[in-house]
């Protein structure tokens, strides 16, 4: 979830007179992207909201609003996504867009609007919300049910370190830096050969190519988004405003596995950011491959530095590591409510058992 800006305002937690919870009703996305930029501090189109929260079929109404004086005052969604379970194929939510109109903070009003949208959701037969609650939520996540189950690392991999350090110090970089650059990307790459047998090209739709890669991977998984055509297509390439870009592996005439990243610039560095790696948990190779031909491709881009996150202590984070990610002091916690009570939740506590990537969520 997109973390607020701007500081709570201290204030008594007094009830709000009039206003009501309702589903979303078209039209009003018009008012909700105001919300968002009071909110959050920075802006999205209307274009965006939609293909985010009405982008997916949803079995049950997947935004709800407080409204006062027929203006949205807080704002709260589910991507509905697909999920593959062990139980079988199963719709859940990924809770975004928590957010309160600043004025109306800290009056009850997240706690209130989530407790129904989660008893709607419940009734509905949705089994479970994850996402990633912000720390602006306070004692309300636990109160409103939330269970930590893991860490969401960040991870970094510095493709031009000595010149990403002279731009933060406002300093031009230095001729001879170069060379050592170059022998830092050196040292990293033989720890990652790429497979020759595989080649690895950019796709602008996703096809059957895609639900062959899904297909392959899915007996090993446990808890899984169902990575096929359908998510690629609508996660990265029909994202509206955002260039996301998909590489496919394929060896032999056969797909082994995709990569989906963007690039970012900021005031203060040009970054690249990893939504997503998918292979077979057996193809260390093609996953190598595959991180090999996006260091590649954004050096020659002039990006400073690799984002992505990762779940500790599974196959992809090892995989990142390998590739000269290092760790962090940024995470994020991985949290869940439990609908169905027959889930186990030791079970759900086990990163062991998921495939997450940060294309799960909202957060790159």
């Amino acid at each position: 979830m997109d973390e607020p800006t701007e500081e709570y305002v201290p204030q008594p937690l007094q009830p709000i007179s009039g206003w009501i919870i309702r589903p979303y009703r078209p039209g009003d996305e018009h008012d909700l992207v105001t919300l968002f930029d009071r909110a959050f501090g920075h802006a999205i189109t209307e274009a965006h909201w939609r293909w985010k929260l009405k982008g997916l079929p949803s079995p049950v109404e997947n935004v709800w609003l407080a409204v006062h004086d027929d203006k949205p005052i807080f704002h709260y969604g589910g991507i509905p996504c697909r999920f593959h379970l062990p139980g079988g194929e199963q719709i859940a939510m990924i809770s975004v867009d928590g957010m309160t109109a600043p004025e109306f903070r800290r009056r009850g009003v997240l706690t209130e609007v989530g407790r129904f949208v989660y008893d709607t959701w419940r009734d509905a037969g949705i089994p479970f919300t994850i996402g990633l609650p912000n720390e602006q939520w306070g004692s309300r996540t636990q109160a409103l049910g939330w269970e930590p189950l893991f860490p969401f690392q960040w991870l970094v991999r510095l493709l031009r370190p000595a010149t990403a350090a002279a731009r933060r110090l406002g300093l031009p970089a230095p001729a001879l830096l170069h060379p050592a650059e170059r022998l830092w990307d050196r040292l990293w790459h033989r720890k990652t050969q790429p497979d020759a047998a595989v080649e690895v090209h950019r796709v602008d739709q996703a096809d059957a190519a895609f639900d062959q890669v899904w297909q392959t991977c899915r007996p090993d998984l446990r808890i899984s988004i169902v990575r096929d055509s359908q998510w690629v297509n609508w996660r990265y390439l029909a994202a509206p405003e955002v260039d996301y870009r998909v590489l496919l592996a394929v060896r032999a005439g056969r797909p082994v596995g995709y990569l989906a990243y963007r690039i970012k610039d900021t005031p203060r560095a040009r970054l690249g950011f990893v939504a997503e790696v998918f292979t077979p948990l057996a193809e260390a190779r093609g996953r190598a491959t595959l991180l090999h031909h996006l260091v590649r491709a954004l050096h020659a881009e002039d990006v400073d530095a690799i984002l992505t996150l990762a779940v500790p202590q599974t196959p992809l984070f090892r995989a990142f590591r390998q590739a000269g990610f290092v760790f962090s002091r940024r995470a994020f916690t991985v949290q869940m409510i439990p609908f169905d009570p027959a889930l186990p939740m030791s079970f759900f506590r086990n990163p062991r058992h998921w495939y997450l990537a940060g294309g799960d969520f909202d957060v790159v």
